[in-house]
């Protein structure tokens, strides 16, 4: 089945930056947009938040049970953590290192980055296709319509051909539907003995974005895989777990600390990694940072053909 709306950050993370508000008690998050900076901010429950229409278009109701595996264990970690016996047992660090891993395939960079991938590899097959194979091409196009070629729009016609069939799968999410579970299967192996740290604000609070998962590098702004820093060549990499806990991966493990002028780095990173949405504790005020923290440099601004706001509707009968 085909599940329009898919969480992008865990609900579950989410409501640690929620409070009860309001008569009724409600646990709401305060929100900006990034593509609104200055608009007065709005209020949502965690369910409503960090949200992507069609985000997997193929069979997404099997992947949110796949996600749900890693998502219903985090309860028990973040309790551990805030007990202080998260590190008297170790498959509350394997939690969070799965989480972060799902934090990172599960994003909106990874979907962006998939499609420019795609976009690339079909710019260069068509490319290679009528530089080295316009006999080939004329040929199809011959058998096909029984008259040569009018240029060279008729041998690209032929060449968006002989991709077609898994341009299809393309266009109606099948590949990236295999490949952000493989990506998680993947990454969730190679970090498998990465050791977790723990870091706890002694001064301020944490904010969350919509792209929450970040590879940061001693003194370089970059935060993510679309600003120039992926796993591979980042110091830490990082994600916030409630407005006063940071998990940490590349810093050992245990528990650690941190001033106002780290928790000000790490809330400028999510900032700058943003696609959408910036999502604090109701009460923080950490409104002002935010405004200031936001450039002209955007990242994980989402291309609007990735907005799907509907499909087909023969894609809502995907298994």
């Amino acid at each position: 089945m085909l599940r329009p709306d898919q969480h992008v950050v865990s609900r579950v993370v989410l409501d640690q930056f929620a409070e009860p508000l309001g008569a009724k008690g409600e646990r709401k998050l305060r929100i900006l947009n990034r593509n609104r900076i200055q608009s007065k901010p709005t209020q949502l429950g965690p369910a409503g938040c960090a949200k992507f229409r069609h985000y997997v278009r193929f069979a997404s109701e099997s992947s949110e049970t796949h996600w749900g595996l890693t998502e219903t264990r985090i309860p028990d970690a973040l309790s551990a953590a805030e007990q202080g016996t998260f590190f008297a047992n170790p498959r509350h660090a394997a939690t969070i290192r799965d989480v972060m891993v799902l934090h990172l395939v599960r994003s909106i960079p990874a979907l962006i980055n998939s499609d420019r991938c795609w976009r690339q590899a079909h710019d260069v097959f068509i490319t290679e296709r009528l530089r080295q194979d316009r006999r080939l091409l004329s040929s199809l196009h011959r058998a096909r319509f029984r008259r040569a070629p009018e240029g060279k729009e008729g041998l690209r016609f032929m060449a968006e051909d002989l991709i077609a069939p898994f341009a299809a799968q393309v266009d109606r999410g099948i590949y990236f539907r295999v490949s952000v579970v493989e990506r998680f299967q993947r990454f969730q192996r190679m970090l498998a003995d990465q050791p977790v740290q723990l870091r706890q604000p002694t001064e301020g609070e944490l904010l969350i974005s919509d792209a929450p998962m970040l590879a940061l590098r001693n003194g370089d702004p970059s935060s993510g895989t679309l600003d120039g820093a992926g796993l591979a060549t980042c110091d830490e990499a990082v994600l916030p777990l409630g407005p006063r806990l940071l998990a940490v991966l590349g810093a050992g493990d245990g528990y650690a600390l941190m001033g106002q002028e780290e928790v000000d780095r790490f809330n400028a990173a999510q900032v700058r990694a943003t696609a959408d949405y910036i999502y604090m504790r109701p009460g923080s005020g950490l409104e002002t940072f935010v405004r200031s923290a936001v450039t002209e440099h955007w990242p994980n601004r989402i291309p609007a053909h990735l907005r799907q706001w509907d499909v087909p509707a023969t894609f809502a009968r995907n298994p």
